[in-house]
C-alpha cells in the first residue's frame, strides 16, 4: 500500500475539515506494520500565541486511554493474579461493589465489556485534583449516584449484571484500581502502565497521570500540550482544567504517533520490535467480539475495544475519547491490513448534538473516513474540488426532492433547471458552480428502484469519504443513512 496518495488526500481535505468544524488544530498519525509511516499537524495548538499543531504536539486522549487500562488488566490475567470471571470483590481492598439489581456478582469481564450494570457517567470530575484512586472510589460508591446534574439524568445503577452494554467511566476506574491493587510491582496505576505499557512500546511522549498538572506530568509533555477549546459557533473558550476522578478511564496524555504504536502493537499480537505487552492470544481476544454493543449486528464490544465487521478484510477496531472541555481523540485499526490511524483535535463543541455529530467528534471521524477508503483500496484523493463536490451534491438533493421523494415520475425540464440555477441566491463566500449544479440535477435517475440507483450514481461522482464532509457542510449529515445497501 503506497501512502503517497493518502498523504495528498489528507493535505487537501484536512484544512477543509478544520474550516468546517472550526477546530483550531488537528494532529494525525498513520501506522503500517510495526512503524508509524507518516504523521503531521494542521492548524494551531494555541490560538493566542499562534503555536502550530505538529506531530509532536501532546494532547489528552480522553477515553481512548481505556484501552491502556484494559491491556494492563489483561496482563494481570496472564500472570494469574485475577481471572476474567472472578468476582471483583474477591480482589478489592477496602471497597465492596454490589449491583442492587441482583442476580450475580460483578466480574472483571463485566467491567471490560461495560456490562456491570453501572450507568453512564462523566468521570466524576472537579476543578481540583482528585484524592487517591481508592479513596475516590469509596466516595463514589458511598454516594451511589451519577455525576451529571446531581444524578437526576442517569441512574447510578441501570440494569442487572450482564444484561446490557452501558458505557461506564466508573467501571473502568474500578479496573484501574484492580491493577493498582494487584500488580506485582506494588506501584501506583500510573507507574505500572508506564513500566509495562509505555516503556516496552517506546511511547516516550505518553503518560497516564491522576491529574494533568505539574505535580504529575513531566514538564516537557506539559510544554508540548495543545490548548483545549470549548466551542460554540463563533466562539472558542479556553476553560479551566478539568480533573477526572475516575482517572484510569480518561486522563492520559499522548501524541497520535505514540498511540498509533499502541494500536499497531495490538494488531501485531501484543508486540512491536521494541517490546511486548501481551501474549498474541490475549491481544486477539481483546480485539474479538465478547458481547453485543447495541442493535447493529456488525458492531460488538471486545475487551473495551469496539469491534466492527469482525473477521472480514474490511473489519476494524477502534475507540475514541474526549477530555472536558477542550479535546477529542480518535483511533482506528484494521487487523487484516495492520494499519492504524489516530487523530487528536483540540476542540470540544458544547452543543448537545449527540456524541457522533458534535463537530469536535466528527473531525476525527472524517479523517478516519479518508484513511478507511485508502485501506479498502480506493483512491482517497477527491475526484472533485470542494466547490464542485458541494454543488453536485446540492443539485442531486434538489433533483431528488423535485421527483423521487414526492413520487413524481417526470424530471424537471432543461429550462426549469436553468431557471433554478439562475435564480439561486448564494450567500457570500459559499462555494458554488451553477453548471455542476445543473449537471447533477440531470444525472439523477427518476424511476423504479431510484434509491439504489442514485446511491450508485452519487458514489461514482462524490466518494463516500468526501460526501460525508459535503453533506455536513450542506446541513444534511444523515442524508442517505437509511438507504438500502448496494449489492
Amino acid at each position: 500500500m503506497r501512502i503517497t496518495r493518502l498523504v495528498e488526500a489528507l493535505d487537501e481535505l484536512v484544512p477543509e475539515i478544520l474550516d468546517h468544524t472550526k477546530a483550531p488544530g488537528l494532529s494525525v498519525a498513520v501506522g503500517m506494520g510495526e512503524e508509524v509511516a507518516w504523521a503531521k499537524g494542521y492548524g494551531r495548538a494555541d490560538l493566542a500565541t499562534g503555536r502550530p499543531m505538529t506531530s509532536d504536539t501532546v494532547g489528552p486522549t480522553g477515553s481512548d486511554c481505556k484501552t491502556y487500562t484494559a491491556a494492563a488488566a489483561m496482563q494481570l490475567v496472564e500472570h494469574g493474579l485475577i481471572g476474567l470471571d472472578d468476582p471483583i470483590n474477591d480482589h478489592l481492598e477496602g471497597l465492596r461493589v454490589v449491583n442492587p439489581h441482583g442476580d450475580r456478582a460483578i466480574t472483571l469481564r463485566d467491567l471490560l465489556t461495560h456490562r456491570s450494570g453501572l450507568g453512564t457517567n462523566f468521570g466524576n470530575s472537579d476543578l481540583v485534583p482528585p484524592p487517591p484512586l481508592g479513596e475516590h472510589l469509596r466516595q463514589v460508591f458511598r454516594r451511589a449516584r451519577s455525576d451529571a446534574y446531581g444524578g437526576s439524568i442517569v441512574p447510578f445503577w441501570g440494569t442487572r449484571v450482564g444484561v446490557n452494554y452501558q458505557y461506564s467511566n466508573v467501571g473502568i476506574a474500578l479496573v484501574g484500581y484492580l491493577v493498582e491493587q494487584l500488580n506485582p510491582d506494588r506501584v501506583s496505576f500510573s507507574e505500572y502502565v508506564r513500566r509495562h505499557i509505555f516503556e516496552p512500546l517506546a511511547m516516550t511522549s505518553t503518560c497516564f497521570p491522576p491529574a494533568q498538572d505539574p505535580d504529575h506530568v513531566p514538564a516537557d509533555l506539559l510544554a508540548r500540550r495543545s490548548v483545549g477549546y470549548a466551542t460554540l459557533p463563533g466562539f472558542h473558550f479556553p476553560l479551566p482544567q478539568i480533573h477526572i476522578g475516575d482517572y484510569p478511564a480518561g486522563t492520559a496524555l499522548s501524541t497520535p504517533s505514540d498511540h498509533a504504536r499502541f494500536v499497531l502493537a495490538m494488531l501485531n499480537g501484543g508486540r512491536l520490535a521494541s517490546g511486548s505487552i501481551l501474549a498474541p492470544a490475549t491481544a486477539a481476544a481483546m480485539l474479538a467480539p465478547q458481547a453485543p454493543a447495541g442493535p447493529d449486528p456488525n458492531r460488538a464490544i471486545g475487551y473495551v475495544w469496539s469491534v466492527f465487521h469482525h473477521g472480514t478484510k474490511e473489519g476494524y477496531v477502534g475507540h475514541g475519547g474526549e477530555h472536558m472541555w477542550g479535546w477529542n481523540h480518535f483511533a482506528r485499526g484494521w487487523p487484516h491490513h495492520r494499519v492504524s490511524v489516530v487523530v487528536s483535535t483540540n476542540q470540544w463543541d458544547l452543543g448537545d448534538l449527540g456524541t457522533s455529530e458534535r463537530p469536535s467528534h466528527f473531525a476525527g471521524r472524517l479523517v478516519g473516513g479518508v484513511v478507511t477508503a485508502w485501506v479498502n483500496g480506493l483512491d482517497p484523493l477527491p475526484r472533485r474540488s470542494s466547490t464542485s463536490a458541494r454543488s453536485w451534491v446540492a443539485g442531486a438533493l434538489v433533483a431528488d426532492r423535485l421527483t423521487n421523494r414526492l413520487g413524481i415520475s417526470t424530471p424537471p425540464s432543461p429550462e426549469q433547471v436553468a431557471r433554478i440555477a439562475e435564480q439561486t441566491v448564494v450567500a457570500p463566500g459559499t462555494p458554488w458552480d451553477p453548471q455542476v449544479f445543473q449537471e447533477a440535477i440531470h444525472q439523477v435517475y427518476v424511476g423504479p428502484d431510484s434509491l439504489r440507483k442514485n446511491v450508485q450514481i452519487t458514489r461514482e461522482e462524490v466518494p463516500d469519504h468526501q460526501r460525508d464532509l459535503v453533506q455536513r457542510q450542506l446541513g444534511v449529515p444523515g442524508l442517505g443513512s437509511q438507504l438500502p445497501p448496494l449489492d
